[in-house]
């Protein structure tokens, strides 16, 4: 559906607001963090942490986000040792609650804690733990305020000349984005709350230069939300998943993968519990330091215990592209398409327990100088319901980081992002204004 019209109030008031927002000395810009180019000055690989994704104003719903961010390889030689960050600054949002109408202004002073330790266990094995916090705190609405913490921690141990093994184990406790995809059109006086504990492994036989490879897998994830009444949407995801991979080239991988999900709600509203099975064609192609292509698309199933709520059987994809055309510039297409579970569960008795969302976005990074540093966003999601609703939200922005020494950088933002749905409730548009120092130990 077309864009809500806004009001010429909202118009002037929008221009306003920017003006005051961009005069702040320090403010916080959380798409820097995310963005690949960046992370290698970073003091932290932040590009494993597990509360980054790809998308910059507004995040992709949980299974999307798993999709994007692939099973983490957590470990770069640079990074043994300890290393630690801090960033602190402001970020001005236009429409903090992100609603259609009655839209409130405010600013928030947000302080980023980052620790890391790696280390190197007998010259063939590695260990890392990371924790990671966002502290954000708002000039006028309290109940927008909100802690946002992860604790999260890998062991790889090299076995033997053909063997690998992988486990992990991550901790969060945080709270929904307003606006976010698959987040509610109802919005309480505070942000939906929630914990999470995922725990698994993986192990790999074969090497990367071996004919074939075989990687198999399995992790448990439990969802625990914390307020505004939401326990029935507690849930545990259950996953296994196999790799068979076949080296055509020397950078060339042909692969096959089949994936198995049990999702489980333990204080279900009503019966949501289902099973998916998905299986997927990839190639996964390193042409060279400037270029890297990820693929794969298949056949996603999901199966729901209650006969009378709809099933789904479709197509599933994901594709990463990362090129670099010259050694200061960097660009990345990106693209996924999967099911993910709904949060409308008590609006909806007899609707649908899950939606089909789609995600498609491009970021560019571009080293001015030595010192000055620009990047540029735009993210595409359509989030379809079987209910007949359809979210699209649009999320674009520009930004700008100046490295003021070996270990601190500073970096201001805007970016906008916009909601379009056939249900009205979910209608929003919001600027976001921001400025950020961040300093690597």
């Amino acid at each position: 559906m077309a864009n809500k019209q806004r009001e010429l109030g909202h118009s002037q008031r929008h221009h306003m607001n920017l003006k005051w927002v961009l005069s702040l000395v320090v403010g916080v810009s959380a798409a820097l963090s995310a963005i690949h180019v960046a992370a290698q000055d970073s003091a932290l690989d932040t590009e494993a942490l597990p509360d980054q994704n790809l998308v910059f104003g507004v995040s992709p719903a949980a299974q999307t986000q798993q999709m994007l961010n692939l099973l983490p390889d957590a470990f770069r030689e640079e990074l043994l040792g300890f290393n630690a960050a801090l960033g602190i600054g402001a970020q001005h949002h236009t429409n903090v609650r992100r609603t259609p109408d009655d839209e409130i202004s405010d600013t928030a002073i947000v302080i980023r804690p980052e620790v890391a330790y790696q280390t190197d266990i007998a010259g063939r094995h590695r260990g890392k733990l990371g924790y990671v916090a966002s502290i954000i705190r708002h000039q006028d609405l309290d109940s927008e305020d909100s802690t946002n913490q992860s604790l999260d921690g890998a062991l790889r141990f090299d076995l033997t000349p053909i063997l690998n093994v992988r486990v992990f184990g991550r901790y969060t406790d945080g709270s929904e984005e307003r606006g976010a995809s698959g987040s509610r059109t109802f919005i309480d006086n505070e942000p939906d709350e929630f914990e999470t504990v995922t725990y698994g492994g993986e192990v790999v036989l074969g090497r990367t230069t071996q004919k074939l490879r075989v990687a198999v897998g399995a992790s448990k994830s439990e969802w625990s939300y914390q307020n505004n009444n939401q326990e029935f949407r507690d849930r545990d995801y259950d996953r296994v998943h196999g790799v068979l991979f076949y080296n055509v080239a020397p950078k060339t991988n042909l692969f096959l993968e089949a994936r198995h999900v049990e999702i489980d709600y333990p204080q279900q509203f009503r019966n949501l519990n289902s099973e998916e099975d998905a299986y997927y064609v990839g190639i996964r192609w390193r042409a060279s330091a400037m270029i890297e292509v990820l693929a794969k698309i298949g056949r996603l199933e999901k199966d729901m215990a209650d006969p009378a709520v709809q099933d789904f059987d479709g197509t599933s994809y994901l594709g990463k592209l990362s090129w670099s055309p010259k050694t200061y510039s960097r660009i990345e297409l990106y693209a996924s398409r999967t099911t993910e579970e709904s949060a409308q569960q008590e609006f909806a008795a007899l609707g649908p327990g899950f939606f089909v969302s789609e995600l498609i976005g491009v970021n560019w990074t571009h080293m001015i100088t030595s010192r000055w540093r620009a990047y540029a966003y735009f993210n595409h999601i359509d989030d379809d319901h079987p209910d007949d609703r359809l979210d699209t939200l649009k999320d674009y922005g520009v930004g700008l980081t100046y490295k003021i020494n070996t270990w601190l950088n500073a970096s201001a933002r805007y970016g906008e992002v916009e909601r379009d749905s056939t249900e009205s409730d979910a209608v929003y548009e919001d600027q976001i204004a921001s400025l950020f120092l961040r300093g690597g130990f």
